[in-house]
């Protein structure tokens, strides 16, 4: 057992390890080093051997491992408890910072409207157009506009007027020119709506659904509504 120990941690032959010093290049080290070995029928082919290319070998697995990333999401209950999506009283906005969006708004609503509404024309509410014009203002975003109070369940309500920075389903948050931000219920309001020198009165029961799905809503029409 001891001999078969000794010869295995023998040195290579001389003829094996004689190309080390002599080739840097590991390519032809190989070379080298076949040519040794193999018998001098075969040895001279090696080199021509080592430079055919295999289809095969290019062909080398794209599989990627899919690794499952947990995306935790904060829940509806967790964003209410960090009040994410609300705007505070002390959260600094004057009404002089919101003049700004009022004027985007206004363009924004004018381009909605289209050649459907010109502020120098009369619209009755019975004609076919003006339906037209009430689908598209019920699906109009409304964050920026001008609005005021002149009905309410609540007479403390009437006479509030202000921007409109915040759009939900069932309130609207404005800040008023005194700079203090005021929650209006939608369902106990009728508000005036402030199209450059016109005034548009809408029931705040219209609007109480989400903004994004009023997008997509079809309204029916209706003359009449019940504060």
């Amino acid at each position: 057992m001891q001999k078969e120990t000794q010869k295995v941690c023998l040195p290579l032959p001389s003829n094996l390890t004689k190309c080390v010093t002599t080739c840097k290049n590991s390519e032809q080290y190989l070379i080298n080093f076949l040519q040794n070995l193999l018998p001098p029928s075969d040895g001279k082919s090696a080199a021509d051997e080592l430079r055919k290319t295999f289809i095969f070998s290019k062909l080398r697995s794209k599989t990627t491992r899919n690794v499952k990333i947990n995306k935790k999401f904060l829940t509806t209950r967790k964003r209410m408890l960090l009040g994410l999506g609300k705007i505070s009283c002390n959260s600094g906005l004057k009404y002089t910072d919101l003049l700004p969006l009022h004027q985007l708004w206004l363009k924004y609503i004018q381009s909605v409207l289209g050649d459907k509404f010109s502020p120098t024309e009369t619209h009755n509410p019975i004609d076919a157009n003006w339906e037209n014009i009430n689908q598209q203002l019920m699906k109009a975003d409304f964050h920026g506009a001008k609005i005021s109070v002149v009905k309410s369940k609540c007479p403390s309500l009437v006479g509030i007027s202000g921007i409109i920075v915040q759009d939900t389903k069932n309130t609207f948050r404005i800040c008023g020119m005194d700079n203090i931000m005021r929650t209006l219920p939608k369902d106990a309001i009728v508000i005036k709506l402030y199209l450059h020198e016109l005034t548009l009165q809408i029931f705040g029961k219209q609007l109480s659904i989400r903004p994004t799905e009023r997008t997509v809503k079809k309204f029916k029409t209706a003359h009449t509504f019940e504060l």
